[in-house]
């Protein structure tokens, strides 16, 4: 289960580094993903020290993870730099907060960029900052929304001290992590229910994500009508009005590719998000699978204990039958 979870999160970076906004088929992909730098392990001792509450650990954020690119694809649409983007969630990502923790913080500026109509600069260089001094969260996107003014530039120096505070946070960030997994594992091994959060947000961004390909499906149908009536005219028309019209054909033509482009683009979303929900869904049934046998496994241990008992409860009357035979009479 944490290599599987492990493995959604890192794919969900890398996507949303490279997936551009929802129905702009004009921007160029994002940069490649940056591979998050090892940091030690964390000592037993240390480890020991965790407390985990059963809320927090049959809390799952699968569906936040599955959003991550989405979340950016809507934040480059807002206005959010690319630059700005990337650092936000290469910062998250080292620092070991997960994909569904920066999920819940992209979508924060993506909207409060999309109220403002314009993007706060240093967004990234925000959230180095705040993750530095221990932020993260419901509290960090808390604080997002209180932003009012573009992050300043860093010095050399301050860099460097922010870098110590990272990568020491992402040790205690990566031994919390494991410990929250093994009260998960625990917890569910004991028939109780993970609960996932973000659901929401997910079923809002679905309809979102559909909303959009219904509406570039709508005006590729309007350019394509429009096509054709130019088409018609062409045959006949002459002069500056042919001119005219061979302008805005091409005009058209060059709107009909991108919207082309962006209708496959949230195909291949929407395939996406349908796919990994039914992975989830067949997770769940498996899960539940796997709850039957344990309970299963539960009643045959009981039973053979059971039996176990009888025996020896058995064996203990036989022999204290067999002594009280050998006894001596009573004189």
């Amino acid at each position: 289960m944490h290599k599987h979870t492990v493995s959604v999160s890192a794919g969900a970076f890398a996507l949303a580094l490279l997936l551009p906004a929802a129905g702009r088929a004009d921007l160029p992909p994002g940069p490649p993903p940056v591979t998050a730098a090892a940091t030690p392990v964390a000592t037993a001792s240390a480890s020991a020290n965790i407390k985990i509450s059963d809320e927090e650990a049959l809390n799952d954020d699968i569906l936040a993870v599955i959003d991550l690119p989405l979340a950016a694809a809507d934040a480059r649409s807002a206005g959010v730099p690319e630059a700005d983007l990337k650092e936000a969630l290469t910062v998250t990502q080292e620092v070991g907060l997960g994909a569904g923790e920066a999920s819940d913080l992209v979508a924060e500026e993506a909207d409060a960029t999309a109220k403002r109509g314009k993007a706060h600069a240093g967004f990234g260089k925000w959230v180095r900052v705040q993750v530095a001094s221990g932020l993260r969260g419901p509290k960090l996107a808390a604080k997002l929304k209180d932003r009012k003014e573009d992050a300043k530039e860093l010095t050399a120096e301050e860099a460097d001290k922010l870098k110590t505070k990272l990568d020491a946070l992402a040790e205690q960030y990566r031994a919390r992590r494991e410990k929250l997994m093994e009260k998960r594992q625990e917890l569910v091994a004991k028939g109780q229910k993970k609960v996932l959060v973000a659901k929401e947000r997910h079923e809002k961004r679905q309809e979102k994500l559909a909303s959009s390909s219904a509406a570039v499906t709508e005006k590729s149908g309007q350019v394509e009508l429009r096509l054709r009536e130019i088409d018609s005219k062409l045959a006949t028309a002459t002069g500056e009005e042919k001119t005219r019209l061979e302008i805005e054909k091409k005009r058209l033509e060059a709107l009909g590719q991108r919207l082309d482009k962006a209708a496959e683009k949230l195909d291949k979303a929407e395939d996406k998000l349908e796919k990994k929900d039914a992975k989830l869904d067949a997770a769940g049934g498996k899960l539940e699978n796997r709850e039957d046998k344990l309970e299963k496994r539960e009643e045959k241990l009981e039973q053979r204990q059971d039996k176990k008992e009888a025996k020896i409860e058995a064996k203990a009357e036989k022999a204290a039958a067999k002594k009280d035979k050998a006894a001596p009479a009573p004189q």
